[in-house]
């Protein structure tokens, strides 16, 4: 019980942290095992995150990456990256079981240092060969407050879904962590 109680304070401290100011303003109300606690700060953005939040610690892993999507699924954050540099200098063929296919690879930010700064998205985009127009998967990876979040979308009759995410990226990308867990070098 008390395990529960502490776990349900973390992800309200956690999302109060991540609440901006306009959103303190709101109430959250968090049943907490006979009794009520209300917490001053949600808006519906925020109760997505506190879900997610106890989802995740419930859970083990939680994944936080809330971006508004474009027309064909893929998150807005990636809008234009064909026009971002390229990390490889030409395209990848083999390479990895989890993207089988010709893979390139792109950059919103170069590397500062070692490190790509907060707020760089990768996009790795993986075709077949002989294959036209929009890549049939995409593979996002994002860094917010230091920590990368990645989503792999498969694309099904024009529109990306999403086909992995979290964990299962993460414990293939531990190998790349000496490069910023990026396994992709110029």
């Amino acid at each position: 019980l008390d395990a529960l109680m502490a776990s349900k304070s973390r992800v309200c401290r956690e999302a109060m942290r991540l609440a901006s100011p306009q959103e303190h303003g709101q109430t959250c109300l968090l049943n907490s095992l006979g009794g009520q606690k209300i917490l001053r700060l949600m808006s519906r953005p925020v109760l997505v995150i506190l879900v997610v939040l106890v989802a995740g610690v419930a859970g083990g892993v939680a994944v936080v990456a809330t971006a508004e999507t474009t027309a064909n699924g893929l998150p807005s954050y990636t809008n234009g990256y064909r026009t971002w540099a390229k990390i490889n200098k030409k395209p990848v063929i083999g390479g990895s079981p989890a993207h089988v296919g010709i893979k390139n690879v792109y950059r919103s930010k170069p590397r500062v240092g070692k490190l790509f700064p907060n707020g760089t998205v990768i996009v790795k985009t993986i075709a077949q060969q002989g294959a036209t127009g929009l890549p049939g998967e995409v593979a996002v990876m994002r860094k917010v407050k230091g920590r990368w979040q990645w989503v792999e979308y498969t694309k099904t009759a024009g529109r990306y879904a999403v086909l992995a995410q979290g964990a299962t990226c993460t414990s293939c990308h531990m190998q790349a962590k000496a490069n910023d867990w990026v396994f992709t070098r110029p």
